[in-house]
């Protein structure tokens, strides 16, 4: 598959998200393809502040990647192509942590690898994030993770990064 043959799949809630073509890990966290055997472990992991920033999710998720550590399955991590407000070459990007592994960095490495799989196999160039205002956990992880801020869009803060 070339960059330019990106294969893209049905996810959250009726979305386009990408697929990841390899495994990829940094010593801690590792992110792989998501399988349909996943979609009980990623539907268990959901608490209330997952449903209060990504709402009621779909029965049988299929987000990009999962986010494993040490064997176990943590969280999620995908990107999403079909936004209206996405520019040529941008996706959005999404994750989620299970509550017992939230604040351990995760997402934020787990952001780190998906923006690595973006760079090496894609021809994208620019992930999004689109955050709710009183989300502080992703608000810093967009800081952490170098996005800029690009002001609001539909009352939720909009940030940028470079893929490359």
């Amino acid at each position: 598959m070339t960059k330019r043959e990106i294969r893209l799949v049905s996810g959250f809630d009726g979305q386009t998200v990408g697929v990841l073509t390899r495994t990829l890990s940094d010593g801690v966290v590792l992110i792989r393809a998501a399988a349909p055997e996943d979609a009980s472990i990623l539907v268990a992991g959901r608490d209330e502040v997952f449903h209060r920033f990504m709402g009621e999710g779909s029965e049988n998720p299929c987000p990009t990647a999962c986010i494993v550590v040490d064997d176990e399955i943590v969280g999620w991590v995908d990107y999403e192509v079909d936004r209206a407000w996405l520019a040529p070459g941008e996706v959005n990007v999404g994750y989620n942590v299970f509550a017992p592994h939230r604040g351990k960095g995760y997402a934020t490495r787990a952001v780190e690898l998906l923006l690595q799989h973006l760079a090496q196999d894609t021809g994208y160039d620019t992930a999004t994030l689109l955050i709710d205002t009183d989300n502080e956990r992703s608000l810093a992880l967009a800081r952490r993770a170098r996005f800029d801020a690009h002001g609001t869009l539909d009352g939720n803060q909009y940030w940028k990064r470079s893929v490359r």
